[in-house]
């Protein structure tokens, strides 16, 4: 048996709870809690390029299942750090972030004219909304350099640069500029959506329909204060996090059960973020 799988025959003891293994595994994190996660990110990405490079292999750079089934990336994401950096293999299998695939159908079927994608990444959602909304413009806001350059890069790759403008940090003054009767706003921004997501400061907001994460992980009131603000406006449901079955996603056939667990984790290890899906009433 080689060095790697032995260190993954480990890894499947260890995530038995319970055990002697998982217990002092829980210790040392506990114990530890950086150097813990940084050898998680590595073990992580390591497996991920690896995974990454043979669906690529076999099925392209193209986003596999999903509401942007279809949607291509550049080669350059193959580079080990950008597939950890923008989850990319659960992109690619078409796992991500799998809560919403059924409003994003829903909302596809939609006649919006503008897409408002706070905290936009590599461009997951800014792209795949350009490419299933062929009617709407999307306005991308990130505030990583690299994460721009790669969504003007996915941008061009998918033949929706005309219809995408990606920006820098968004401030309530150009939310209450761009949206309007008929904007979709999708929000990650990693628990600004708390300081930003102000209908009394940015009344438009009132006017439009939403899907914002909510980090608790950051704020514990963030859910509670960010729906109450919208509770006389809008219809609002709240999507937890659910369980993966890796046996939905075909370009993970041939991998071990291990690797196929790794690969839907979306490399979320703390606490799990909800989701407010909010229609306007």
């Amino acid at each position: 048996m080689s060095y790697l799988k032995t260190i993954q025959s480990e890894c499947q003891v260890i995530s038995q709870a319970g055990s002697p293994f998982y217990k002092l595994k829980r210790f040392l994190e506990d114990t530890f809690p950086e150097p813990c996660e940084a050898m998680r990110e590595w073990w992580y990405g390591r497996l991920s390029h690896q995974m990454l490079k043979s669906i690529s292999a076999r099925h392209g750079l193209v986003v596999q299942n999903g509401p942007f089934r279809n949607m291509r990336y550049p080669a350059e994401v193959l580079a080990p750090k950008k597939i950890t950096r923008y989850a990319l293999l659960p992109k690619i299998i078409g796992c991500y972030e799998a809560e919403l695939h059924e409003i994003l159908r829903l909302l596809t079927s939609r006649n919006y004219d503008r897409v408002v994608n706070i905290g936009c990444s590599e461009g997951y959602y800014a792209i795949g909304l350009s490419i299933r909304l062929p009617n709407a413009h999307v306005f991308a806001f990130d505030i990583d350099p690299l994460a721009r350059q790669l969504c003007h890069r996915i941008a061009r790759l998918n033949q929706v640069s005309d219809r995408v403008t990606i920006q820098g940090e968004c401030t309530m003054h150009q939310l209450q500029e761009l949206v309007g009767d008929s904007t979709l706003i999708i929000c990650d921004c990693e628990g600004c959506e708390l300081q930003l997501l102000r209908p009394d400061s940015v009344p438009c907001l009132l006017a439009c329909d939403l899907i914002v994460e909510l980090h608790d992980c950051f704020n514990p009131s963030t859910s509670e204060e960010v729906t109450a603000r919208f509770a006389q406006s809008h219809d609002t449901v709240v999507l937890a996090r659910a369980t993966r079955d890796p046996g939905f996603y075909p370009p993970l056939e041939g991998f071990t059960p291990y690797r196929q667990r790794l690969a839907v984790s979306e490399s979320r290890w703390g606490t799990p973020c909800k989701w407010a899906f909010m229609t306007r009433k």
